[in-house]
């Protein structure tokens, strides 16, 4: 009876180690890392744009992450076209000045 018993008792340990689970720790501050989520099959655009929102949260400066090289034809049409529409954003205005009360600028 006894050697069954410590029998079992091996098993049931053994089966105890295997079902535990055994993972490496990532923090979030390494989750949310560009370089992380551009390493597991994100774009530019998606890392940069975490990277973005994570410094809105915390307080810090907005800053590109990538530098975009366009043509200056095609940047100067695209702030034209947004001077024109309010609603696009562009790249220089990230944050919009939203007032709560109306204004005689808002016509």
């Amino acid at each position: 009876m006894g050697v069954m018993r410590r029998n079992l008792f091996l098993l049931l340990a053994l089966f105890t180690a295997l079902c535990i689970n055994v993972r490496a720790e990532v923090t979030p501050q390494q989750l949310t890392d560009p370089e992380y989520i551009i390493n597991n099959g994100y774009s530019e655009a998606t890392a940069e744009e975490v990277f973005l929102l994570k410094n809105r949260v915390s307080g810090q400066p907005c800053e590109p992450l990538y530098e975009k090289s366009q043509n200056k034809f095609v940047r100067a049409c695209k702030r034209f076209y947004s001077y024109l529409d309010p609603a696009v954003d562009s790249e220089e205005r990230l944050h919009h000045d939203i007032k709560m009360s109306p204004h005689y600028t808002d016509l």
